[in-house]
């Protein structure tokens, strides 16, 4: 009886091991060994990579839309100051996830309140889409806002950046 228990652990322990060295090491590698988790694959046209602390110092500084209404400030520490019109209408901290494989060109970004509303009360809109896009080149990105306006139309704003934040 002892024997037939023996053999059984015996069994167990060969197919556990081979079950390891098939399915997980070669199959789930696809045969190739394992990937170093320290290696960076690049993502988009920004030269930035697959973790966050790499996409911040590209979001990070003042952005500006092309009318000159709209202008948003971004830091890792202090979030996002959004303005329209020269008036802060949202200050939020910034979150975003950067970790999918392949080239990503566009980065949603969330914040925690997603109503714009100016010193006043007089509420602007709401954040329907918000997101950076990359482009080919080194500081091409761009960020774009899409608005629900309060009267149920839409407005898209594309940010350019117009200086770096400091350090």
């Amino acid at each position: 009886m002892i024997w037939i228990l023996m053999a059984g652990i015996l069994v167990g322990l060969a197919l556990s091991g081979l079950y390891k060295h098939f399915v997980t090491d070669r199959i789930m590698d696809g045969g190739d060994g394992m990937e170093n988790p320290d290696t960076a694959f690049l993502l988009d046209g920004d030269h930035t990579y697959a973790d966050n602390s790499a996409l911040w110092p590209v979001l990070e500084g003042t952005w500006e839309s092309e009318d000159g209404r709209w202008q948003a400030s971004i830091g890792e520490e202090s979030g996002i100051v959004l303005s329209a019109d020269g008036e802060t209408v949202l200050a939020s901290p910034l979150d975003f996830t950067y970790l999918r494989p392949g080239k990503v060109v566009w980065t949603e970004l969330e914040v925690e309140e997603r109503e714009l509303v100016t010193p006043e009360g007089v509420s602007l809109g709401r954040i329907r889409e918000f997101g950076y896009e990359a482009a080919d080149g080194e500081g091409s990105g761009t960020l774009e806002l899409t608005l629900e306006r309060p009267d149920e139309s839409e407005e898209t704003v594309i940010f350019q950046k117009t200086q770096e934040q400091e350090q």
